[in-house]
């Protein structure tokens, strides 16, 4: 290892599959948990200058490791989470799980952020593609972002975000989140509490939560939803071997427990297949697939 690692707590062929929600994957050769977005800028830093593969991991809700590992370093944001308020901002780091974000929200009476209640994402991540649900997006609340762009911090405003669909700049050219301004507006703390409440029970009532899945595999098709297109084919409950088409969610593939990664990539690529041979319809993947072919 590098000797510029030896003051971070850095762990050797560490198991990744416990490190994203889908519960697949093989070994990173090197993985390592920054405590603060210093230390964090300058792992990177390093990284780049003597040409280290790397890979920044938030919650790991839409990664899927491949079965033979990662060799590099796998630099994961879960302790980056300090998370304040001013006037009607919320200012959180990356690593701030959507779930204590909006918790630190309603108990602060910050609305206009509840339909993101139960995305088991962070927020850096949520930015970065500019995540969404039931009419609302990340574009709609986010004041600025810090970011590291390979060279240096900077901030960039919502009007330099070019925010679309599951897109942003940020996401385009690879920056790094460090920290995000969130605008928020006041409400009364129940009402707040409420609306979180009733956009899980939904989540609940229409997604395999209590699965180990990696949220939408595909993106909407001309704002059609990609589970209504699968759905429509009848292949809810399609497996190769552990991996199955969820039976709640067309648009999730869930792990039976069983499951590599080999098993889920197949099975997206016989859903592009047939959904191409029978509607002539090009799906594209939300998820991303991370390590060694």
């Amino acid at each position: 290892m590098l000797e510029f690692f030896n003051k971070f707590k850095v762990l050797q062929d560490e198991n990744l599959s416990k490190h994203c929600t889908m519960r697949v994957g093989g070994n990173a050769k090197y993985y390592i948990e920054p405590i603060d977005s210093e230390q964090f800028v300058e792992i990177v830093k390093n990284c780049i200058k003597y040409k280290i593969k790397y890979f920044v991991l938030g919650n790991g809700s839409n990664v899927i490791f491949r079965d033979n590992g990662f060799n590099g370093i796998v630099i994961c944001t879960k302790k980056l989470q300090d998370i304040k308020t001013k006037n009607n901002m919320i200012i959180a780091d990356c690593g701030t799980n959507l779930y204590v974000f909006n918790k630190f929200a309603q108990e602060n009476g910050l609305g206009g952020s509840e339909w993101s209640y139960g995305i088991p994402g962070t927020i850096g991540g949520a930015v970065c593609m500019n995540a969404g649900a039931y009419g609302g997006q990340m574009q709609d609340i986010v004041l600025k972002v810090k970011v590291f762009d390979g060279k240096k911090t900077k901030i960039l405003y919502n009007n330099e975000l070019q925010m679309g669909y599951r897109d942003s700049i940020i996401k385009r050219e690879k920056y790094i989140v460090l920290k995000v301004w969130l605008k928020l507006k006041k409400d009364d703390k129940q009402k707040i509490k409420a609306k979180q409440i009733e956009y899980l029970n939904r989540r609940r009532l229409s997604q395999p939560l209590e699965t180990y899945n990696s949220g939408s595999i595909f993106k909407k098709v001309n704002d059609i939803s990609a589970g209504k297109i699968i759905d429509n084919l009848g292949l809810k409950g399609v497996k190769i071997n552990g991996a199955q088409i969820s039976k709640l969610h067309a648009n999730f593939i869930i792990n039976l427990g069983s499951a590599k990664s080999n098993d889920i990539e197949n099975l997206i690529e016989l859903i592009k297949q047939k959904v191409k041979d029978k509607l002539s319809i090009s799906l594209e993947e939300e998820v991303i697939f991370i390590g060694e072919e």
